[in-house]
């Protein structure tokens, strides 16, 4: 079946193709054509199935509705709670704005893949690009594009964004370190001793609320992956070599079940014996049946505001004009290399209590 045109729409319409192009461009009452007849040829788009053609509407207004979401390469599994939770809500909040999305990921560090993506952007006209900090920022280089740049992880930035939207991961950390039966309320020290189990990444601030608090009785392991069964085995190990552990904390909610399995196997009780704190909040239900005091990631908070401030700044508006949530805080923060500052919102990681964490 051939794709209907616009001169279709005009003819089951009974109208000339220019009114049809004024009614579906949204300038029928801008230009007084009665409600009827746009209604009418509405309904003849809709019986048709007409579907402007994006590239000609773009090259005719001078302006394109495709936006650009850089991000990192995908993990084994590109449906992970966090890849999913961003894609999904760029998605979704682009479409609802009138914009649409074009998902780019960096497979590699090498000079073809930069020349692949770089290609890419450079021949598709784009309104913006939103640009997740773990990508390399060197792609972006002299497009002239406007470019929105958000951090799941705590990030300074660079100067080559209109904006930075990002999270603070400690906050949530801090707040149940804080609070918790292990802490001296009075001195900020904790008992015992602490162990952080970190996955291959490394770069992420989360740790440092509990390293302050514990100080030389920290200590910080790098696994080679994110299985429980690596975490399992792992703690398993420290647990039996140092019976002085009183928290273990991981930096993604993925890890804790073999950490609890560890506990259980050596008839720890938790938290009694063993607190155990995740991060992410990411798989509610399984969090939910552990009993996993963990902290939420504003995964779907920092893409939305990412996705207001570029189209801020496409349709005109400062980038950080009615960011979403509101209770953002915004400041305006130096760039490394020059004295230029850049609009930066900070969205705070936030504690969720259950029964892994004993709480005062």
């Amino acid at each position: 079946m051939e794709r209907a045109t616009r001169a279709d729409v005009a003819r089951a319409a009974g109208v000339a193709p220019s009114t049809v192009s004024l009614v579906l461009n949204g300038r029928g009452r801008d230009v007084k054509i009665a409600p009827a007849t746009i209604d009418r040829v509405k309904q003849a788009a809709r019986d048709l199935n007409y579907i402007p053609n994006a590239a000609a509407r773009s090259l005719r207004r001078g302006k394109s509705h495709l936006i650009a979401l850089l991000m990192a390469e995908l993990p084994d599994d590109p449906f992970v709670p966090v890849v999913h939770t961003v894609l999904t809500t760029a998605m979704i909040d682009i479409q609802r704005r009138g914009y649409l999305l074009l998902p780019l990921f960096q497979a590699g560090d090498g000079a073809s893949d930069a020349e692949v993506i770089r290609g890419v952007l450079g021949d598709t006209q784009l309104a913006g690009i939103i640009r997740e900090t773990t990508s390399a920022e060197a792609f972006l280089a002299n497009l002239g594009i406007p470019v929105v740049a958000m951090s799941m992880i705590e990030a300074d930035p660079t100067g080559s964004e209109s904006s930075l939207i990002r999270i603070d991961e400690g906050a949530g950390v801090h707040d149940i370190i804080s609070s918790c039966t292990l802490v001296d309320p009075n001195t900020g020290i904790g008992s015992g001793r602490a162990v952080f189990l970190a996955g291959p990444n490394t770069n992420h601030a989360r740790q440092h609320p509990i390293a302050r608090a514990f100080g030389t009785n920290f200590t910080f392991y790098s696994l080679p992956d994110w299985e429980p069964a690596t975490a399992y085995q792992a703690t398993l190990r420290l647990l039996t070599e140092n019976p002085d552990i009183s928290l273990i904390a991981v930096a993604d909610d993925s890890q804790a079940p073999g950490v609890f399995q560890a506990a259980a196997d050596l008839d720890l009780s938790v938290p009694a014996d063993l607190s155990i704190l995740g991060f992410g909040n990411q798989d509610h239900r399984s969090a939910e049946a552990l009993g996993l005091t963990t902290v939420d990631w504003p995964l779907t908070d920092m893409t939305s505001a990412a996705v207001a401030s570029i189209i801020n700044v496409i349709e005109g508006r400062p980038p950080t004009a009615s960011l979403l949530p509101a209770s953002l805080a915004v400041t305006e923060e130096a760039t490394p290399a020059s004295s230029q500052t850049i609009p930066v919102a900070t969205i705070p990681t936030r504690p969720v209590w259950r029964a892994s964490v004993a709480r005062r």
